[in-house]
């Protein structure tokens, strides 16, 4: 019994560690440092289907994530981040793979957008329509309606972390992505001559 534990073990951490590794690169690709422990979080979130329940964000603050993720990635002919959930994807991620400063900030960020759209509009991002919301997220690029570079720097990070999110689901890396399970295809039996040489694994 020990031994098929074992084996099991020794199975879920082969197929763990090219997600780990895929995962890491991805990361650093849209500018997020993840520790160890956040990679096995994040391997086992992309992994499993997201619940409905949330983790940190209150559910207005995972709907207006929601919301301001599907204009950054909406759907065209492939679906869009709400679709896919990058919503709960960031949900997760802020609950278990940040510091308690960003979670803050992350939530600062949400609470700047919601002032300035009560300024600007009467009602928080929740209540006002798609071009609206659009246009206050064009004009915290551009340093407008009282944003700041402040505002700016978090409203980057944003879309990395929905880039991030989109494209480790499966709908991001299968139909928005080139996919192959088995890069180069799998030949079973190949002259070592015409190989050359063993490969390399990182």
């Amino acid at each position: 019994m020990l031994q098929k534990d074992k084996i099991n073990h020794s199975a879920e951490a082969e197929t763990d560690n090219p997600r780990r590794t895929a995962l890491k690169h991805m990361a650093l690709m849209f500018g997020l440092t993840l520790s160890a422990q956040s990679l096995d979080a994040l391997a086992t979130t992309v992994k499993a289907t997201m619940p409905h329940t949330t983790k940190f964000l209150s559910p207005d603050q995972l709907q207006m994530t929601g919301l301001m993720a599907d204009i950054i990635i909406p759907t065209t002919d492939t679906p869009g981040a709400l679709a896919v959930n990058v919503h709960g994807f960031m949900d997760a991620y802020l609950a278990e793979c940040v510091s308690k400063d960003d979670q803050k900030n992350f939530l600062a960020g949400l609470d700047r957008i919601n002032k300035v759209a009560k300024e600007k509009f009467g009602k928080v991002f929740l209540s006002i329509n798609q071009k609206q919301q659009v246009q206050l997220l064009t004009a915290i690029e551009k340093n407008e309606l009282g944003f700041t570079k402040d505002d700016k720097d978090f409203f980057k990070k944003f879309k990395s972390l929905t880039l991030f999110g989109y494209y480790t689901s499966e709908v991001g890396a299968t139909q928005e992505l080139a996919y192959l399970a088995v890069p180069g295809g799998y030949k079973g039996n190949v002259p070592f001559a015409k190989i050359g040489k063993p490969w390399a694994l990182n």
